[in-house]
């Protein structure tokens, strides 16, 4: 199941964030609420939850799931840095369900566990010393690896899609590579993010996700907290 390559925005130690956002495929949607918290001026914990739903009208089945994804990285940002990276390391855990529109008793349904790793390759056009007001540019790419460990189905009445989870049975553990592109702009401890995404396809993609180019928009607030109660 798809799941955001989530850019930090921290700076220094005791930095928070939390995210939303929404993209989509050709036949999908998905909504994502994430969080950041600085541990130290470079250790980032981070934490994203994703609710995806199927919206095409060419399929006879209706699909849903969720996600959770946790991760600890590293970034060597400072105030006066214009390209800085992060690293983060973690886990996800998620479920999907298909069910037939017309006959309940046809369904598959699937869940997975995954460790990924992702590099973020940031660039800013002036440093928050300089102006607050500040756009600034983000390549993130993940490489994940998802055993696909519970998978249980009867029909959807597709042949292509049985032979396809007939496969992923006999073959539930993947590498999947993901790769994006964001533009931010931030407004003081507000930033407005617009990215798009591209996941390898796979046999499990193909079915679940139902599509592998994603576009969308998102919105971050950091440290608003701090900021109410000055």
């Amino acid at each position: 199941m798809h799941a955001p390559l989530i850019i930090s925005d921290i700076e220094s130690k005791g930095d928070y964030t939390i995210s939303g956002g929404v993209d989509v495929s050709t036949e999908s949607r998905n909504f994502n609420v994430n969080s950041n918290y600085a541990i130290t001026d470079h250790v980032i914990v981070q934490a994203s939850a994703t609710y995806a739903k199927n919206h095409s009208d060419l399929k006879d089945y209706n699909s849903n799931g969720k996600s959770i994804d946790v991760a600890v990285g590293y970034t060597n940002i400072s105030s006066d840095k214009h390209f800085y990276i992060e690293n983060f390391m973690g886990y996800g855990h998620g479920n999907f369900n298909n069910i037939h529109f017309e006959d309940k008793t046809r369904y598959a349904n699937f869940s997975y566990d995954k460790f990924f790793a992702q590099l973020n390759l940031n660039y800013r056009i002036h440093n928050y010393d300089e102006d607050i007001n500040t756009f600034s540019f983000h390549i993130p790419i993940r490489l994940a690896y998802a055993n696909y460990n519970k998978i249980a189905f009867t029909s959807l009445g597709n042949f292509s899609l049985g032979s396809q989870i007939e496969h992923l049975r006999e073959n539930p553990r993947r590498l999947m590579l993901s790769a994006g592109k964001t533009i931010s702009y931030r407004f003081d401890n507000v930033k407005l993010n617009l990215f798009a995404s591209y996941t390898t396809p796979t046999k499990a993609t193909e079915l679940l996700t139902f599509g592998y180019l994603y576009v969308g928009f998102g919105v971050s607030w950091r440290n608003f907290l701090n900021k109410k109660n000055k």
